[in-house]
């Protein structure tokens, strides 16, 4: 029993929009991001709320929205681990995507 537990894929887990919330607003990181320095960037530095009501957005799909979630992890070193990607992806998904 305890190997199918530890077995079962990531997104079986259900993902918790409100800590996804609190991750994303909690972001303050010292990066140069396009030529600029930044002592606090964060997820807003790059995307203002504008940016995911645009209508020509790229992200079609909930996994296409935790990849992108997952870029900026990466790219920009934020710290966060899967399941904190997975949530950030959530609270951005019922903020403002809103796939099924």
């Amino acid at each position: 029993m305890a190997m199918a537990v530890l077995c079962m894929p990531m997104a079986a887990w259900a993902a918790d929009p409100e800590t996804g919330r609190e991750l994303y607003e909690a972001v303050s990181i010292e990066r140069t991001i396009q030529g600029q320095h930044y002592t606090d960037a964060n997820c807003e530095t790059c995307h203002a709320p504008s940016f995911y009501q645009r209508s020509d957005r790229k992200v079609q799909s909930r996994a296409a929205l935790e990849a992108y979630v997952e870029g900026c992890n990466t790219n920009l070193d934020v710290g966060w681990f899967p399941d904190e990607v997975a949530d950030v992806a959530a609270w951005l998904n019922q903020e403002h995507y809103r796939f099924d």
